[in-house]
């Protein structure tokens, strides 16, 4: 009984309690506010395109008029109105920013639309603003998360109506932006010092001016396709074009041109510098065919294979895209195949193709013994072509500057060829090229191996690792060079010969002369006592005429006129 008396009198306290919390859930029920959205995305144009969603309000919330102030423009044919009980606002504006050159600004002014979501008890709204990738982007309000995209930059903050004050934006790209560009003056910059420098010196052969500049200018205009690589990277040529389009479908073709139109126009503007230096060498008058064949004729045959083998092995090695690797693969042996054929063709070879005689038998002999079948023997005049020296082998076809026989003797001439035979049949280098290529995408790969990753920092073992290539491709150049050292003496039968005609060729190009000067200080011996260390058993033949106009006169080219 007196159990049952404790029970009741427990009830008695708790239940109205209970009453109580029902009754303040209900009341919180009643006052909970609703949830909303805001998204903004604006063009390149200045236009807005505005969308807000309140979900389930109490009472009717038209939006229009307080999101046309806070674009400060009119919409045309703007949606407001309600749908399965939630508010939707749609519409565009086309004047909400000013466009001025490549900025875009404006400002937001969320008060009217506060007032209006306070009425309607929405005491918060997410707000998104959108708008093109671009060089620059600056909110004028702080709080705003930042999340950037390839083809947009996205800022978020979640606004209350105690919390709502204009926001200023401005976007597009500025005259530092394009600072990138700037990396095209270098080149520009240095061919006209090399040309300075090519048409101060007066004691100098004409022709070893030339190769050495051309050497230099070749290396040159190669690294103005590097350099923009890493330029148009930095510049994002992508979101540029489709930020001068308004991301129109054609903005890709506009992407392409920024990839290629600059790097192009750097290399038209050194060839036209090097005009003067080519007329020394061609009889004082400038050849125009011959520039523009300089010109044009780079990219093509070197310059797209290697940007399309490279884009093959990034492919493969650092985004996993077998399809597109194999396909950039393919699509780089195709162009090297086809537009070597087609430089072959326009160089219209077949008006310097060398005469029957003593020499192009035993040229052909050589090859023959080497493992090598030539299609083809040219003698092209030194300033002719795109020859970087004295000679060069292009798909079975030996290509030699009339200056190679003006300069060697007949047993000397086939010394050094054998050598160039040599390094054709080896591929040697094709396989410092494939490393150079591989190396960067593999570096970057094994940088980032977790059981790397986690023992270096990236500043301390990427650079490291980029610096350590040279090195080894240069060892492994060195290595190549004795390989071919030797077999020239085994196919010749005389290394007197190799060693004295690798000594006349290396005064065709002064920056030879200073590399091999630098390079002794490392390996005292070089290249010529290796060829004495690997080549002692073989005798020494006896010299002949040399073969050509000059025949006869060994004097040293780099020494003067």
């Amino acid at each position: 009984m007196a159990h049952t008396r404790a029970c009741r009198n427990l009830v008695s306290v708790c239940l109205p309690f209970l009453f109580a919390c029902a009754a303040f859930g209900q009341e919180e029920s009643g006052n909970s506010t609703a949830f909303s959205k805001l998204e903004i995305t604006i063009d390149a144009h200045g236009g807005a395109d505005v969308r807000a969603k309140i979900f389930e309000p109490q009472k009717p919330v038209p939006l229009a008029p307080a999101i046309e102030r806070l674009a400060g423009c009119a919409f045309d044919h703007p949606k407001d109105r309600e749908v399965d009980g939630d508010w939707i606002f749609s519409g565009r504006c086309a004047g909400a920013f000013i466009k001025r050159g490549l900025l875009v600004g404006g400002q937001l002014d969320f008060a009217a639309l506060m007032e209006i979501l306070k009425t309607a008890k929405v005491d918060r709204i997410e707000v998104t603003v959108r708008h093109p990738r671009s060089g620059f982007s600056q909110m004028v309000d702080s709080g705003w998360a930042v999340e950037t995209t390839a083809q947009s930059a996205e800022y978020t903050k979640a606004l209350t109506p105690k919390m709502a004050p204009p926001v200023r934006l401005a976007f597009g790209y500025r005259l530092i932006n394009f600072l990138p560009i700037s990396l095209l003056l270098f080149p520009v910059v240095l061919s006209l010092i090399m040309r300075w420098a090519a048409l101060r010196a007066r004691q100098t052969d004409p022709v070893v001016i030339w190769f050495t500049y051309w050497s230099l200018f070749g290396w040159m205009i190669t690294g103005v396709w590097l350099l923009w690589i890493e330029g148009s990277t930095v510049l994002d040529c992508a979101a540029l074009a489709r930020f001068l389009l308004n991301d129109a479908p054609y903005a890709p073709l506009l992407q392409m041109a920024f990839y290629l139109v600059p790097p192009i126009l750097a290399q038209l503007v050194c060839t036209i510098a090097s005009a003067a230096v080519l007329a020394r060498v061609g009889g004082d008058h400038w050849m125009l065919p011959v520039s523009m064949k300089h010109a044009f004729w780079h990219e093509p045959v070197t310059i797209w294979p290697i940007l399309c083998l490279w884009a093959g092995v990034a492919s493969l090695a650092l985004f996993n895209e077998f399809a597109l690797g194999l396909a950039c693969l393919a699509v780089a042996y195709a162009a090297h195949v086809v537009l070597v054929g087609l430089w072959l063709r326009l160089q219209k070879l077949s008006r310097y193709e060398l005469p029957p005689g003593d020499l192009r038998t035993r040229v052909l002999e050589l090859a023959l013994k080497a493992g090598v079948t030539l299609k083809e023997i040219y003698l092209l005049p030194a300033a002719e072509g795109r020859l970087s020296g004295p000679y060069m082998i292009r798909r079975r076809r030996l290509i030699v500057s009339d200056v190679l026989l003006r300069v060697l003797r007949k047993n000397e001439t086939e010394a050094v060829l054998a050598r160039e035979l040599v390094h054709f049949r080896r591929h040697h280098r094709a396989i410092l090229l494939g490393i150079a290529v591989v190396s960067l995408p593999l570096i970057s790969r094994f940088s980032h191996l977790a059981v790397v990753e986690g023992r270096l920092p990236w500043a301390l073992r990427g650079p490291l690792l980029v610096w350590i290539t040279p090195v080894l491709l240069y060892l492994l150049w060195r290595r190549f060079e004795r390989t071919a050292d030797a077999e020239a003496v085994e196919l010749t039968g005389d290394r007197d010969a190799l060693a004295n005609g690798l000594a006349k060729i290396a005064q065709l190009n002064v920056i030879g002369f200073y590399w091999r000067r630098f390079e002794q200080r490392f390996f005292p011996n070089g290249s010529a006592g290796d060829l004495q260390q690997l080549s002692e058993a073989f005798p020494a033949r006896e010299e002949t005429a040399l073969v050509g106009a000059n025949a006869g006169s060994s004097k040293g080219l780099a020494s003067g006129d």
